[in-house]
């Protein structure tokens, strides 16, 4: 058996949590008061989406996914499969650097260039996977409890100023059929699906895949509603469609008795570390792709070729202009998420049960 890094339950909760987190905390699409029934809702296609994937990781709870590819497919289909998804993560790892600079820069770092910015980033990101998983899964069992902390406090500080009558009427502005396709496409940006596919051979404790993923989920849903309805509160239904960052405005109008104000520093050290913990993480599972694909002995070669290929994408293309980078996360994202964390693992489940029915076996 192959000698893996381990790291234990509630670290893998904690990492899958903040990873999705990070993203909410940066940027959230507001189409309406029903918001929140999207969210609890979406629950139900999650669980649709990710079957496939869960199916598998209990099958082979001593593997990743890349590494019980060839026993399904065959190698030469899953190196090219496992090729794929090096990509998939780094292209994530691409876009949430891009998704960082584009909120984060402004707001603290204006005058700073993007090609130190970036550079500066991707520096932390690579000592963070030269380092491994159990030191990206250490930050995170460390940061992220103090992120919750500090959401679940904004949220308490700004109830004197919220008017929830905004939630109402319930269903006014939205349809049934609206409510489900919203559901689904904010079902489908749930890669972590994909990431815990790569984690489950480095969890301490087997057989827990899909209570993690549970309580991931649970977890993640239910500060997303901490970050969300509080937001709508306290600013409206129109300034959130309106910016990009809906969530820091809400938090710059806190201020209780001209006392406590100006505490917007919080966030953005939360915006730091969960960004941080993300790309290195996607980086991490990119390079774990390419090793276990095509039986690379050290991972730490590839990590400034990686790190150089994010940097080119970043400054040689369009990806860290504005415009590009929201409309890919707002409009694309969910379907290229499906393929990786649907499409891919339900063909690969139909062929696990074709290779398995009776009349194939000898």
């Amino acid at each position: 058996m192959k000698n893996y890094e381990k790291i234990s339950p509630i670290q893998a909760i904690l990492l899958l949590s903040v990873i999705r987190i990070a993203i909410v905390l940066l940027w959230f699409e507001f189409e309406n008061q029903d918001v929140w029934i999207v969210q609890i809702l979406s629950l139900f296609y999650v669980a649709i989406l990710c079957a496939s994937l869960l199916y598998l990781g209990k099958k082979y709870p001593n593997q990743t996914l890349i590494e019980y590819l060839p026993a399904i497919i065959g190698k030469i289909a899953a190196k090219g499969l496992g090729f794929l998804y090096a990509l998939f993560f780094l292209f994530l790892a691409a876009l949430d650097l891009s998704l960082f600079d584009n909120i984060i820069k402004p707001i603290n770092f204006p005058a700073t260039p993007d090609f130190v910015f970036v550079v500066i980033s991707l520096a932390v990101c690579a000592y963070s996977v030269y380092n491994g998983l159990e030191c990206i899964a250490r930050s995170a069992q460390f940061f992220t409890p103090l992120i919750f902390f500090v959401v679940a406090l904004y949220a308490v500080l700004q109830i004197p100023d919220m008017d929830f009558k905004v939630f109402l009427p319930i269903l006014a502005d939205s349809t049934f059929w609206e409510i489900n396709q919203r559901a689904f496409l904010n079902a489908a940006r749930f890669n972590e699906i994909v990431v815990l596919a790569m984690l489950v051979p480095f969890i301490s404790k087997k057989g827990e895949t899909i209570k993690i993923f549970s309580w991931a989920v649970i977890t993640i849903t239910v500060y997303s509603l901490i970050i969300i309805l509080p937001t709508l509160a306290g600013l409206g239904l129109d300034v959130p469609k309106k910016t990009f960052d809906p969530y820091y405005l809400f938090i710059k109008q806190i201020n209780i008795y001209d006392f406590i104000t100006r505490i917007e520093f919080l966030i953005v050290g939360a915006w730091n570390i969960g960004m941080f913990l993300k790309i290195s993480l996607m980086l991490h599972l990119s390079i774990t792709c390419l090793v276990q694909s095509f039986g690379l002995k050290n991972r730490k070669l590839l990590i400034l070729p990686m790190i150089l290929i994010i940097l080119i994408a970043a400054l040689q293309t369009d990806l860290l202009k504005s415009v590009i980078v929201f409309n890919i996360i707002r409009i694309y994202i969910p379907y290229i998420n499906l393929i990786f964390m649907s499409g891919i693992p339900s063909l690969v489940l139909a062929i696990f049960f074709l290779k398995n029915m009776p009349m194939n076996k000898k």
